[in-house]
């Protein structure tokens, strides 16, 4: 039997949201720790609203009060005798919208950056965090950090490694929720500029850490660096191949993260440095080919510094650079307290299906189209929030009957994000019925799915289990978490942008087949009419 299936359109149940989707889409951001004296908080301001939980109600400035100093704006940063893990869980649930399932969890060290261990209280809340995101269904795009502006003290390059050990236990233990740990440690804010040893500019201490970060990791997963030259000065410049790609050398396992999103010509900072191997342009199409196959993360300045992001230009390369995840607590107004920022303006302005087309961008025609086929208007926000990283939609499935305890089936899909997705996951097809729940795995590397509307062709033929019971069963396609430990939960679980059942993690297609094992060949099946 086949069946054919439409994407998700604007006037179906739900159809304006977000789809809640794991490792990608916009992220928000915090600062996490319950030790006083140590930085925490979310950068929100709008759940102070109603909520005495210590949050201001405008954005913090820093060193607004010091002379010659740049001030930065940081969103609610308090110390952690204030903050609670109610308040980034109150802020995702209203986030939920949008499907918002990461967060830039930053966890700062400054504390013991004298040369001392991380105390076991210290880890001991890393860990607590860790659980806290296993049970809301959420990961992290995670960073540790030492430095803020401005700063006169920092850690040693023995400091850094020592604690990098002494964490990396955690960082095994909790993988599943850990999304991509980003190489950060150095210079203010993890950011790999401005060390107070200079640390940015030690190129045998860049390559001992690097390695340590990648040794500490699970192989399945990867980390990022700020700027592309760094990673030229430990992989060259040429760019990673398909060949290399998802390999465990060093150039397949960093990807990169753009913290001042074309903020101006060199994007903050991001291109065209004075320690370049490269020119700016050929930085460019480093990236385009990198991005295809590793984790691409950015964020705008805050507060629109320098000037505003044009929701086309965004657009563009948005999906030029393969974004997996975006921060959207900056240039703002939901969380700078300033309105008219970049991310206000891309909700306000539509995005033309003409436009999309012209600058070769993923479009799917179920996504402006009501049931009547008429066109309806999507901003420029609601693209860039549902187009970043994956979108699956499925197309077709063919089941056969059960020939010889042996099923077939075909399963026709496109992903029409600006990637694929970043860790690997297992493609299932599934039968339940009353016997129990079977599943049987494609052949497929899901971190292969490429973006901007690439079909995918999934065949399966595989034996039944022996155990399994005469009866009919629903067909279900499913894409659950690798871990163990999050396999079996549906928030980590992928779903389709198509209008079906989707529970206990599985996109239910609608169909069913009939099964009479040959062991028992007189047994009868019958579907419901």
């Amino acid at each position: 039997m086949k069946k054919e299936f439409r994407g998700l359109r604007p006037d179906d149940l739900h159809g304006r949201m977000g789809l809640r989707n794991p490792e990608r889409g916009f992220r928000t951001e915090m600062y996490f720790s319950l030790i006083p004296g140590e930085i925490a908080g979310t950068c929100s301001c709008h759940s102070k609203q109603y909520k005495l939980d210590g949050r201001s109600e405008i954005p913090v400035y820093q060193n607004k009060e010091i002379a010659g100093v740049p001030h930065l704006i940081r969103g609610n940063r308090l110390d952690a005798v204030e903050f609670s893990h109610a308040q980034w869980r109150d802020e995702l649930d209203y986030l939920s919208y949008d499907g918002v399932t990461v967060m830039q969890s930053y966890c700062f060290l400054m504390k013991y950056d004298d040369g001392r261990d991380l105390p076991q209280e210290k880890l001991d809340d890393i860990e607590g965090f860790f659980l806290k995101l296993r049970e809301s269904g959420v990961k992290a795009l995670l960073r540790f950090a030492y430095e803020l502006s401005p700063t006169l003290t920092g850690p040693t390059a023995e400091t850094t490694l020592k604690h990098l050990s002494q964490v990396a236990p955690l960082l095994q233990k909790y993988k599943d929720v850990i999304y991509v740990l980003q190489c950060g440690f150095v210079g203010k804010f993890g950011e790999w500029h401005n060390s107070c040893h200079f640390l940015q500019d030690d190129l045998g201490f860049r390559r001992e850490l690097l390695s340590a970060v990648l040794e500490v990791l699970p192989p399945e997963r990867r980390t990022m660096m700020r700027y592309p030259t760094l990673k030229m000065s430990l992989c060259g410049t040429e760019p990673l191949s398909a060949k290399e790609a998802f390999t465990q050398s060093m150039a397949a396992r960093i990807g990169h993260f753009n913290d001042g999103f074309l903020a101006n010509e060199s994007s903050g900072g991001t291109f065209g440095r004075r320690d370049s191997y490269v020119s700016k342009e050929q930085e460019y199409a480093y990236l385009d080919q990198e991005s295809l196959y590793l984790p691409m993360d950015g964020e705008l300045f805050w507060n629109d510094l320098h000037r505003m992001v044009l929701p086309l230009e965004a657009a563009q390369h948005f999906s030029r650079w393969h974004y997996d995840t975006f921060g959207m607590v900056h240039g703002n107004s939901l969380f700078e307290g300033k309105p008219g920022l970049s991310m206000d303006v891309w909700g306000r302005v539509p995005i033309d299906p003409m436009a999309i087309r012209a600058n070769n961008l993923p479009m799917e025609l179920d996504y402006f189209t009501d049931e009547t086929g008429k066109h309806v208007w999507r901003s420029y926000y609601e693209y860039i929030r549902d187009h970043l990283g994956y979108r699956i939609v499925l197309e077709s499935a063919e089941v056969g009957e059960p020939k010889d305890d042996t099923l077939t089936a075909t399963v026709k899909l496109r992903n029409y994000g600006f990637s694929s997705p970043v860790n690997p996951r297992p493609v299932q097809l599934v039968l339940k019925g009353k016997g129990g729940t079977f599943r049987m795995a494609f052949n497929t590397d899901i971190q292969r799915w490429a973006g901007h509307g690439a079909q995918q062709v999934l065949k399966l033929k595989a034996k039944l289990p022996s155990d399994m019971p005469d009866g009919s069963y629903q067909i279900g396609f499913a894409m659950p978490d690798a871990s163990e430990e999050l396999a079996n939960r549906p928030e980590f679980a992928i779903r389709c942008a198509n209008p079906l059942e989707f529970a206990d993690g599985v996109n239910w297609l609608g169909m069913e087949v009939c099964y009479v094992s040959t062991a028992n060949p007189w047994s009868r099946c019958l579907l419901p009419q």
